[in-house]
C-alpha cells in the first residue's frame, strides 16, 4: 500500500521554515520510497500477468498452441514470488525505519514571526506542476448462510377391553390411551464479513507562490535575533547596518534562515475497512400430550339380583418446552489518514434484531398446550368409541387416525432499531468525495518546498533600501523596486 504523504504542520507557507523539521520530512519520504517502488513493481507484475491470462485464453479458444506462452507464464510467476518477497521485505524495512520518526513529529509547535509584509505579499496559484494519480484496491468480501430444521410429530393411540365371566359374574375392563408429540428444531447462522483496502495519491498541477514577495525588513531583523541571538544586528546603529550592507559575504558558508515562499501540492487517501455483521439462532420445542382413559365394569347376575357396579378414571397432561438461543453480533474497524484533502464520511444505517418466538407469553402458551390436549382427548375418545363397535359388532371396524394440528410456535424478529455505523459503503463515499475535491485542485499537504533564504548581509542591504532610499545602490532582496521604495518613503 503506498504511503501516505508525511507532512509537519509547522512548514506553513510565508513562514521561516524548521530545517529539523524539513529534514525530518525527508528521511520520511527517502525512507518510504524502496517499498513504494517495489509496491509498483509488483503491481505492474501482476497486471501484466492478468493481461496475459487473457491473452491465453483468447488463443486457445482459436485453437492456437499455447505451449510456448504457457513456459514465459511460468517464468514470470517466479518473478511475481521474487517481487512480492522483496515488497514484504522492504515494507516491513520502511516501516521499522518510519516509525521513530514520525515520533518525532510535533502537532503544536512554535517559531519566529514571519518576517514577510502580509499587507503587500500576494499569493498565486500557477499550474507549475502536473496532475497524476497511483490506485490500489483490495477488496474481499465472505457471506455464508447456514440454516438446519427438524420438525417431528407423532400420534400414538391403543386399546385394550378384556372381559371375564366365572361363577355368573361378568367382569369387563377397558383401557384406551392415545399420545401426541411435536419436536421442532431450526437453527440459523448468517454472517457477512468484507475487508477493504485501498490507498491513492495524487499529485495537484497547482502550485502557490508568494508574487509579489515583499519583505519587512524590521521584521526579518528580529526574526534573525530571535533565530541568532549569539549573531544579532543592531538596527539602531546605521554605521554598522551599512558597513554590513557593503561587505563581502560567501552565501555557501554564510548563516541564514529560509523562509517558505512557493509549495506544489498533493495529497492521499490510505484506508482500512473490516466489517463483521453474523446472527446466530438455535430453537428448540418440544410439546407432548398424552390422554388415557380406565373403565372398569363388573355385573354380579348370579348371586345377586342386578347387582352391577363401575368406575373409571380419566386423565390427561400436556407438557410444552421451549428454548431460544438468538445473538447478533456486528464489528467494525475503519481507519482512515487522508492528507491534503478532508473527504466527507457519510455513516451507514445498520439493523439491529434478533429472532423471538411469535407469542410468548402464558396465555399463548396455555391456549397451545389446550389446542394439542383437546386434540389428544378427541382422538382418544374416538379410538374408545371405535373399538367399542368393534368389541360389540364382532367386526373390523376402520379406525381413523387421528388428527395432527399444529401448535409449535412460529418465530419473529426483534426491531430493535437502526444504528449508524461506517463500513465498506462509508468508505467509498469518502473515496468518491477525495476524488472530486482532488480534482479541483484548491487543497492539498506540499510536495515540493521552495525555499528562498535570507542571510545577515541581505537584511542589512533590505534595511539600508529602506531607511536610506537614492543615497546607496539600493538591493532590496525581495519583489520591490527600488523606485517602488523610494515612493513609499516619500
Amino acid at each position: 500500500m503506498p504511503s501516505s504523504i508525511p507532512y509537519d504542520p509547522s512548514l506553513v507557507l510565508a513562514n521561516v521554515v524548521d530545517n529539523k523539521a524539513l529534514q525530518l520530512i525527508q528521511q520520511i519520504s527517502a525512507a518510504a520510497g524502496p517499498a513504494d517502488a517495489a509496491q509498483n513493481d509488483l503491481n505492474a507484475l501482476i497486471a501484466m500477468r492478468r493481461s496475459l491470462d487473457m491473452t491465453r485464453n483468447e488463443l486457445v479458444n482459436l485453437g492456437i498452441n499455447t505451449k510456448s506462452c504457457n513456459d514465459e507464464l511460468s517464468t514470470l510467476n517466479d518473478e511475481i514470488t521474487a517481487a512480492a518477497e522483496d515488497y514484504v521485505k522492504k515494507k516491513i524495512t520502511a516501516e521499522k525505519t518510519i516509525k521513530p520518526l514520525r515520533a518525532q513529529i510535533k502537532g503544536v509547535s512554535s517559531q519566529a514571526e514571519s518576517p514577510v509584509d502580509y499587507n503587500k505579499t500576494q499569493i498565486k496559484s500557477m499550474p507549475l506542476a502536473s496532475d497524476s494519480m497511483n490506485m490500489d484496491v483490495q477488496y474481499f468480501s465472505m457471506d455464508s448462510n447456514i440454516e438446519n430444521a427438524d420438525a417431528y410429530a407423532s400420534t400414538i393411540a391403543t386399546f385394550v377391553a378384556s372381559s371375564t365371566s366365572w361363577m355368573g359374574v361378568n367382569a369387563s375392563r377397558d383401557m384406551s390411551t392415545a399420545a401426541q408429540k411435536q419436536v421442532s428444531s431450526q437453527a440459523k447462522k448468517h454472517s457477512l464479513s468484507g475487508t477493504l483496502v485501498l490507498s491513492v495519491s495524487c499529485t495537484h498541477k497547482n502550485a502557490s507562490v508568494l508574487a509579489p514577495f515583499i519583505l519587512d525588513p524590521d521584521k526579518a531583523i528580529g526574526t534573525w535575533n530571535h533565530i541568532f541571538p549569539n549573531d544579532s544586528l543592531d538596527p539602531t546603529s546605521r554605521l554598522d547596518m551599512l558597513k554590513l550592507a557593503c561587505s563581502r559575504e560567501d552565501r555557501s558558508t554564510a548563516s541564514h534562515y529560509s523562509i517558505l515562499s512557493g509549495v506544489t501540492f498533493g495529497s492521499s487517501f490510505v484506508g482500512m475497512v473490516h466489517v463483521l455483521n453474523s446472527t446466530d439462532s438455535k430453537v428448540n420445542e418440544t410439546m407432548t400430550s398424552a390422554a388415557q382413559s380406565l373403565q372398569s365394569q363388573m355385573d354380579a347376575a348370579a348371586w345377586y339380583e342386578a347387582q352391577s357396579g363401575g368406575f373409571g378414571v380419566n386423565s390427561s397432561i400436556a407438557t410444552d418446552v421451549k428454548n431460544l438461543l438468538s445473538s447478533q453480533n456486528v464489528t467494525t474497524h475503519v481507519t482512515l489518514i487522508s492528507m491534503g484533502v478532508i473527504p466527507s464520511m457519510v455513516a451507514s444505517e445498520v439493523k439491529l434484531g434478533v429472532q423471538t418466538f411469535a407469542k410468548f407469553d402464558p396465555k399463548a402458551s396455555m391456549e397451545a398446550i389446550a389446542q394439542l390436549q383437546n386434540s389428544t382427548v378427541q382422538g382418544e375418545n374416538s379410538l374408545k368409541a371405535s373399538a367399542q363397535a368393534a368389541r360389540t359388532g364382532k367386526q373390523m371396524v376402520t379406525m381413523k387416525g387421528m388428527e395432527i394440528k399444529a401448535a409449535l410456535e412460529g418465530l419473529a424478529e426483534i426491531d430493535d432499531g437502526h444504528n449508524k455505523m461506517l463500513d465498506i459503503n462509508s468508505m467509498m463515499s469518502a473515496l468518491d468525495d477525495y476524488l472530486k475535491k482532488a480534482a479541483e485542485g484548491n487543497s492539498g499537504v506540499p510536495l515540493t518546498y521552495y525555499l528562498k533564504d535570507i542571510t545577515k548581509k541581505e537584511l542589512a542591504e533590505a534595511w539600508v533600501a529602506k531607511y536610506y532610499p537614492g543615497q546607496y545602490n539600493a538591493i532590496t532582496n525581495d519583489d520591490t523596486t527600488a523606485v517602488a521604495r523610494t515612493q513609499t518613503a516619500q
